[in-house]
């Protein structure tokens, strides 16, 4: 009998930490980081004290390793263009706390875990060259941009990439920030086996900094022990055990005392969620670039699919990025905080000053108080079953908007658990949740709709085309909680 995730006491002893072939790790390096201390591939850094051969060595934590960024193939000013293969792979991601391994027989783009990180500027055209190695079919989808209809990777809009295909996409980069790409076909499966990597998008107009540092996060646990072949499955009904950031568990990042640091943080997982709180630093941006105002980081909660942009001005001592407990079945959630990032001061000094970032102080657009689109999320986990408005994917009724039509859409949650909704295509702006209408503007991709929750949310339908509007835990998706918005074409 084998289990589904191979999970065995895995120890460095004289092995090399070094990926086998056709394995995939982080990449070293990167953006003000140390060098790397042998932890690719996830593996934890090489130990031992070579006091006992009979006793096996303790492993070192890792040192935070940035993704690898893809190659800029095209020399051209304002064009970016890059290649991404999609093909199985095979990940492991040790826990150096325990020396246990977990490897997963799963998939990857250009063999790496995440895949590698597509780094533009505003207003450049991205190029990118897919090649589909699976066995099965994939599109690419970029979560958060509004790209052309036809470039989305929905199956509703584009055919999909057969085994062997290869499709371009290409499109203008109209919105800074930090965004992913993703399959849109088979999505749970896809993903949940590590077909995901970030988008950082740059506006020259912000203000620079020491570094700026990607923290993806996923979730991993382990399932019980079948005859089937070796897969990855990230937990059900909100289960989540091994978390890691990069593909490294609770690695450790040192920084500078008086140097600026600009943290992206990203949520891949397929339900999990983050409550993260990091002391000192702040809340400078979410899926949609830089907030109107900044604010603690005392409580971020990401649900899947969801972004945050921090600031760190270091000063001196030991840090950790903490995660509190919380459960899509009711928000936050008794037990401990754990660690998910390290992170150490290696020279004090006195904290930089704050950048000039150019938060807007914007107020929220008033609430007109009709609605044009509603959606109203319904189900239960113990038959995973879910459906909008009563109607299960692909067997749904498209609701429409005009071209530039100025509408509310709103959101209500009737299931006992919490939904982050997401819209592709068209960026909202959050009018009220629960009532509450909030402090600054907020414009946002995903929001999570906590249980019997109501959303009002403004958009401006500038992007004609069948849009998916969907629960981004993604077996909600695939369960049937999914639906699509109609963006009349412009008689212009």
């Amino acid at each position: 009998m084998s289990p589904r995730w191979l999970l065995a006491a895995f120890w460095l002893c004289g092995c090399s930490a070094d990926p086998a072939p056709g394995d995939s790790g982080p990449a070293a390096g990167g953006d003000g980081l140390e060098g790397s201390d042998g932890a690719e591939g996830g593996d934890g850094a090489e130990g031992g004290d070579g006091t006992d051969g009979d006793d096996p060595p303790a492993l070192q934590q890792p040192l935070l390793q940035q993704p690898v960024e893809a190659e800029d193939l095209d020399p051209a000013e304002g064009v970016v263009q890059v290649s991404l293969v999609a093909a199985p792979d095979t990940h492991r991601l040790t826990d150096w706390r325990t020396g246990e391994t977990i490897e997963i027989a799963g998939y990857a783009y250009n063999g790496s875990l995440p895949g590698p990180t597509l780094r533009a500027r505003l207003g450049d055209r991205l190029v990118v060259d897919f090649e589909n190695q699976l066995d099965d079919a994939t599109t690419l989808h970029w979560h958060g941009l509004d790209v052309p209809n036809a470039m989305d990777g929905s199956p509703m809009t584009q055919a999909p990439v057969g085994p062997g295909e290869r499709f371009r996409y290409e499109f203008t980069l109209e919105q800074a920030g930090t965004f992913w790409y993703h399959p849109h076909i088979d999505t749970e499966h896809q993903v949940d086996l590590g077909l995901y990597g970030a988008i950082v998008v740059e506006d020259p107009a912000d203000p620079a900094v020491d570094a700026d540092l990607l923290l993806v996060f996923d979730d991993w646990r382990e399932v019980a022990e079948t005859d089937a072949e070796p897969s990855a499955v990230h937990g059900a009904h909100g289960e989540v055990g091994l978390w890691a950031v990069n593909g490294q568990v609770l690695p450790r990042l040192v920084v500078g005392g008086g140097l600026r640091y600009r943290l992206r943080l990203l949520d891949v997982s397929n339900h999990g969620y983050l409550n993260l709180s990091l002391p000192g630093a702040r809340v400078i941006g979410h899926d949609q670039g830089l907030d109107a105002a900044p604010a603690p980081a005392d409580a971020v909660v990401l649900g899947p699919g969801d972004r945050a942009e921090l600031e760190l001005l270091p000063a001196e001592g030991l840090l950790a990025l903490m995660d509190s407990p919380y459960s899509l079945n009711g928000g936050a959630a008794l037990g401990e905080a754990e660690a998910r990032l390290d992170i150490e001061v290696d020279v004090a000094a006195p904290a930089a000053a704050a950048p000039a970032w150019a938060f807007s102080g914007a107020s929220p657009a008033p609430d007109p108080g009709r609605t044009d689109v509603l959606y109203v999320f319904q189900g239960e986990a113990h038959s995973d079953s879910w459906a909008i408005n009563g109607e299960q994917y692909p067997d749904i009724t498209v609701q429409s908007l005009s071209f530039n039509q100025d509408a509310v859409i709103e959101v209500r949650n009737l299931s006992a658990t919490e939904h982050p909704f997401h819209l592709h295509g068209l960026v909202f702006e959050l009018l009220s949740l629960n009532g509450v209408a909030p402090a600054f503007q907020e414009r946002l991709d995903t929001l999570n709709i906590p249980i019997y929750g109501v959303a009002r949310l403004r958009v401006v339908a500038h992007n004609p085309g069948m849009w998916m509007a969907h629960c981004h835990i993604l077996p909600h998706a695939d369960g049937g909680m999914m639906s699509m918005l109609q963006v009349t074409e412009s008689t212009r």
